[in-house]
């Protein structure tokens, strides 16, 4: 496997990386993108990437979901890749463990500027979307199904999502 990057992702403080996940899928236009869940569900990632897969080609490599428990497959995505981001103590013991250097496992805090920088060159004048502040979506009581109200980036009201199969 020829990864572009592999990113640790790991809660902080109950939080997903919101803006490092956008900025790795963006990133992904240049090449493949291996995200490496630690304590993290690619359903969480999902949520994340669902309004930002929508803005980009399908032709591009994507990123790929890989849990920090499968070692094989850790393995054979750093010992590939061209960049690597760590955010925990045992990822980065790992990497060291299949023989990639401390200095190369680079801190997840310097990865966002670099990885937008990967995006195509039609999108180089603009930056990735802004995630919007954590608890944007709330859920809340709708008859007969779960419903969610969600706020924009500066807090104006949303229409209310509906999971039931039903159209937004």
């Amino acid at each position: 496997m020829q990864t572009r990057s592999v990113i640790e992702i790991v809660e902080s403080g109950g939080r997903l990386p919101a803006e490092l996940i956008v900025a790795g899928y963006w990133a992904s236009q240049a090449g493949l993108v291996a995200f490496v869940l630690n304590g993290v569900t690619p359903q969480a990632i999902n949520l994340v990437l669902d309004p930002i897969v929508t803005t980009l080609p399908l032709s591009i490599p994507g990123v790929l979901y890989i849990d920090i428990s499968d070692r094989t497959r850790v393995r054979e995505a750093v010992m590939c890749a061209e960049e690597i981001y760590g955010a925990s103590k045992i990822f980065r013991h790992l990497t060291g463990c299949y023989g990639i250097a401390p200095s190369l496992v680079l801190s997840v805090a310097v990865a966002i500027p670099k990885l937008e920088s990967r995006t195509l060159l039609s999108e180089r004048g603009s930056r990735a979307p802004k995630i919007a502040e954590p608890e944007i979506a709330a859920a809340i009581h709708a008859p007969n199904r779960l419903g969610w109200r969600a706020t924009d980036s500066i807090r104006r009201p949303c229409e209310l999502l509906q999971t039931s199969g039903s159209t937004l």
